[in-house]
């Protein structure tokens, strides 16, 4: 009966030093936009929604089959559509933060072959205490985007 008591203690201890970030973080409705042919670049939207009661930090993603992949932020100025490389997104604790075209998301760029339509595709999401998650995006069309992912940066809930 000690064995089992001390065999569930070291468990309980081993689920509870999981990294929170990847714990806390669930990923709603990821998808890649499906690029034109000869596009050298595509991103990827979801919603990140942080369950948890710290912040969580996505400061990396990669995926296999492009040479690089980044965080970044879309937005008008002036009447020019910009883009920024961002060094991290921040997730608040108990709310969304949406990636979705007009705002934040991930850059895939150089694919080895351009991705076909409902390829899906492995995204690793880095967190800024080391742990990381891997989500699975659908490739489609830009016009058929999940609903909700509209234009902006933070949904609150």
């Amino acid at each position: 009966m000690k064995r089992l008591s001390a065999l569930i203690a070291a468990t309980i201890a081993a689920v509870m030093t999981l990294p929170a970030s990847a714990a806390e973080l669930e990923v709603r409705e990821p998808w890649v936009v499906l690029a034109p042919p000869g596009a050298y670049a595509t991103a990827a939207f979801m919603e990140l929604h942080n369950a948890g009661e710290v912040p969580v930090d996505v400061v990396e993603a990669d995926a296999p089959g492009f040479e690089t992949v980044e965080l970044h932020r879309s937005f008008n100025e002036d009447g020019m559509h910009r883009m920024v490389r961002q060094d991290r997104i921040s997730v608040p604790a108990g709310e969304s933060v949406a990636l979705a075209p007009g705002g934040l998301h991930i850059m895939l760029i150089g694919p080895e072959t351009a991705p076909a339509e409902g390829e899906r595709i492995a995204i690793e999401l880095r967190f800024d205490d080391g742990s990381t998650q891997t989500v699975e995006a659908v490739v489609r069309p830009r016009e058929a985007r999940p609903a909700g992912h509209g234009h902006g940066d933070h949904h609150h809930h």
